[in-house]
C-alpha cells in the first residue's frame, strides 16, 4: 500500500507539475516553431540571393552591351521555379531592362521603387558588375512557402504539444526530420555556390575572349591605317624621287627642269595635304579658331561649289537666320565642307540635288547650344553595313583611284576637335545626309577687311637671324632657305645653344624647332624673355601635341613642310612688327 499511499501523497502537486509540464511542452514547442520559421526564412533567403546572383552573372554582358533579348532570355529561365513571382534586371540608373511577373504588382518599375513587402515575400536585389564596375541591378521575388503547407505543420506541432506523453519522441523525429531539412538546403545552396563560381568562370572566360576580339580588331584598324599611308605615301614619293632623279641628269632641257620642279613642289603639297588629313583625325591638327557667320561662310563658297560639283549638280540652301556663331578653324570649316559636296557629287554621276541647310540643335543636355550644317544629296547612298565604316581612315567605297579615304576622315577629326560631333545617315538610292555639329560662340563675327592683304613674296629685307634645329638636314635647309631671302643666318643645333648664342650676340628674330631634346623650342622662347626681351620668335613644327593642346603663346607659327613664301611672309610680319615696337 506504499506506493499507493505515495501517490495519493503526491497527487495534488501532480496538476500542478503537469501544467508546468504543458507550459514548457508548449514554450519548447513555440521555440522550435519559431526556430523552424528562422531557419527555412533564412535558408530560403540564401537560396534566393543564390539565384539573383546567378541571373546577375549571366545578364552582365547583355546589360553591358544593350542585348535586351539575351537579358529576357536568362530571366525567362527562372519561370521554371513556381516560388518565384517576379524577376527583373535594372539599368545603372535604376530602370527596367528586363522583367516577367506572374501576377500584377509584384516588381516595381523602377529600382529606386523598390521596397521591402514583407508577408509571404522573399526578395533579394543583387548589383550586376563588370570588371569591378556596377552596371545594374538583379531584382528577385519569391513566396516563403504556400500557406496551406506551414498550416499543416504548425497544426501538427501543435498536435504533438498536446500529445505530452509523445512530446519527448515526436519532438526528437520532427528535430531530426528539421535538420535533414536544412541539411539539404545546405547542400542545394552549395549545388548553387558551385554553379554560380562556374558560371563565373565562363563569364570571365568569355570577358577575356571578348578583349582578345577588341585587340584584334584595334589591331585589323591600326593595320589598315598603317598600309593606307604606306600606299599613298609611297605613290607620292615615287613621283618626288623619279623627278629629282631626272633634274639630276646632266644636260636636261629647260622646259623638262621646270615640269619636273613642278611635280616635286605639286606633289610634296599632296603629301603635306595627307598629313594634315591624318592629323585632323587624330584630332591632333593645331587649329587656328575664329569667329564665324555660318551662313555666310556657306554663302561665300557657292561659287567654290558650283565649279567643283559641275553643271549637272543643282545646288540649293535652306538657311536657319537666327544662327548663334560658332568657334572654328575657317579653313578646316571650308575644307570638310566641301570633302562631303565632292563625296556627294561622286554618288550623283549622273546628277541630282545637294542641299545645304542649317539650323538650331542640342548639344548634350543644353538645348539650342549648337548648329548644324546638315548635307543632303539625291544619289545612290550607302549599305547599311558600310555605314558605321565610313569614317575610317582610308575606307572608301569609291572605285580605285577615286579616293584616298581621307575625306570624311578630316571631317571627323575637325568636328570632335571643334567640340563638336558628325553623323551621316543614308538610305540605299535615295541619298546621303551627312550633319556636322558644332558648339555656339559668345563671340560676334569680326567683319572682313575692306582689301585682303596682297599675296605673293615681299620686297627682300635685311637681318640677323637665329635658326635652331636639332635636326641637321631641316636646320641646313632652313638656313640655306633665310640666306636665300637675303638674312644674315646663325644656325645651332640645340635649344641650350641658341640661349647662349642669343645671350651674347644679337638677333632680330629666332626660329626655332618647338619638338627638340632637353629644351623644346616653347622652353627656349619663354627663357629668351629674360635674355633678350625684344627678340621676336617664330615656331616652326611638323606636328607639336603641345601647340595642339596649349597654343603658341601667341607667337607665330610656320608648319612643316613650309615653302619659301610662306616663310618670307612670317619673318617679314615678325621684322616689322618688331620695327614698330622698336
Amino acid at each position: 500500500m506504499r506506493p499507493l499511499t505515495r501517490l495519493a501523497r503526491l497527487w495534488p502537486n501532480v496538476p500542478l507539475a503537469a501544467g508546468l509540464a504543458a507550459l514548457l511542452v508548449l514554450a519548447a514547442g513555440l521555440a522550435i516553431i519559431f526556430e523552424n520559421e528562422a531557419t527555412y526564412r533564412t535558408q530560403k533567403g540564401s537560396e534566393i540571393r543564390v539565384q539573383a546572383e546567378i541571373l546577375a552573372a549571366s545578364v552582365s554582358a547583355a546589360l553591358d552591351f544593350g542585348d535586351v533579348p539575351v537579358a529576357q532570355e536568362s530571366v525567362d529561365a527562372l519561370r521554371v521555379n513556381p516560388q518565384l513571382m517576379a524577376a527583373g534586371v535594372y539599368t545603372a540608373d535604376g530602370r527596367l531592362f528586363a522583367s516577367y511577373e506572374r501576377a500584377p504588382g509584384r516588381l516595381p518599375r523602377t529600382l529606386a521603387n523598390a521596397s521591402p513587402r514583407g508577408g509571404n515575400a522573399v526578395e533579394a536585389v543583387v548589383p550586376v558588375t563588370v570588371d569591378g564596375a556596377r552596371i545594374g541591378s538583379v531584382y528577385l521575388n519569391a513566396l516563403r512557402e504556400p500557406l496551406s503547407r506551414r498550416v499543416t505543420r504548425y497544426t501538427i506541432v501543435a498536435a504533438l504539444i498536446l500529445m505530452a506523453a509523445l512530446v519527448v519522441l515526436v519532438l526528437g523525429l520532427a528535430q531530426t526530420a528539421l535538420r535533414r531539412a536544412n541539411k539539404e538546403l545546405e547542400a542545394r545552396a552549395g549545388a548553387l555556390s558551385e554553379a554560380y563560381a562556374e558560371l563565373q568562370v565562363q563569364v570571365d572566360e568569355r570577358a577575356r575572349a571578348e578583349e582578345q576580339l577588341r585587340q584584334a580588331q584595334k589591331m585589323q584598324a591600326l593595320g589598315q591605317l598603317t598600309g593606307g599611308i604606306a600606299h599613298d605615301f609611297n605613290n607620292l614619293l615615287t613621283v618626288i624621287q623619279g623627278s629629282a632623279d631626272i633634274l639630276r641628269r646632266p644636260g636636261l632641257a629647260e622646259e623638262k627642269r621646270v615640269r619636273f620642279a613642278e611635280a616635286i613642289v605639286e606633289t610634296a603639297g599632296r603629301a603635306a595635304a595627307l598629313t594634315a588629313q591624318l592629323l585632323a583625325f587624330a584630332r591632333r591638327q593645331p587649329l587656328k579658331p575664329e569667329v564665324i557667320d555660318l551662313n555666310a561662310k556657306i554663302r561665300g563658297m557657292t561659287n567654290l561649289l558650283d565649279r567643283t560639283l559641275g553643271e549637272r549638280i543643282r545646288v540649293e540652301a535652306a538657311l536657319d537666320e537666327s544662327l548663334c556663331t560658332v568657334k572654328a578653324d575657317p579653313a578646316q570649316l571650308e575644307a570638310a565642307l566641301l570633302n562631303v559636296a565632292v563625296n556627294a557629287r561622286d554618288a550623283m554621276p549622273d546628277g541630282g540635288t545637294l542641299t545645304i541647310s542649317t539650323g538650331r540643335c542640342a548639344l548634350g543636355e543644353e538645348a539650342d547650344a549648337a548648329v548644324f550644317v546638315a548635307i543632303a544629296d539625291t544619289g545612290s547612298g550607302i549599305d547599311p553595313e558600310l555605314l558605321e565604316r565610313v569614317f575610317e581612315p582610308f575606307f572608301t567605297t569609291k572605285s580605285v583611284g577615286r579616293g584616298t579615304g581621307l575625306g570624311l576622315s578630316q571631317v571627323y577629326g575637325f568636328a570632335a576637335q571643334s567640340g563638336g560631333d558628325v553623323t551621316m545617315t543614308s538610305q540605299v538610292g535615295e541619298g546621303t545626309v551627312v550633319t556636322v555639329i558644332l558648339p555656339c560662340s559668345d563671340e560676334e563675327a569680326a567683319e572682313a577687311p575692306a582689301e585682303a592683304r596682297s599675296s605673293g613674296r615681299r620686297a627682300r629685307r635685311s637681318g640677323r637671324l637665329l635658326v635652331v634645329d636639332d635636326n641637321e638636314d631641316v636646320g641646313a635647309f632652313a638656313e640655306a632657305l633665310l640666306g636665300e631671302l637675303g638674312y644674315d643666318v646663325v644656325r645651332v643645333t640645340s635649344g641650350a645653344a641658341g640661349l647662349a648664342a642669343a645671350s651674347h650676340q644679337h638677333f632680330d628674330a629666332v626660329f626655332t624647332d618647338v619638338v627638340m631634346p632637353e629644351m623644346t623650342g616653347i622652353e627656349l622662347a619663354e627663357r629668351l624673355r629674360e635674355v633678350a626681351p625684344k627678340v621676336k620668335v617664330v615656331l616652326t613644327t611638323g606636328y607639336s601635341d603641345e601647340i595642339t593642346r596649349s597654343g603658341a603663346g601667341g607667337r607665330p607659327v610656320v608648319y612643316k613642310p613650309y615653302r619659301l613664301d610662306t616663310l618670307a611672309q612670317v619673318l617679314e610680319d615678325v621684322l616689322a612688327q618688331g620695327e614698330r615696337e622698336g
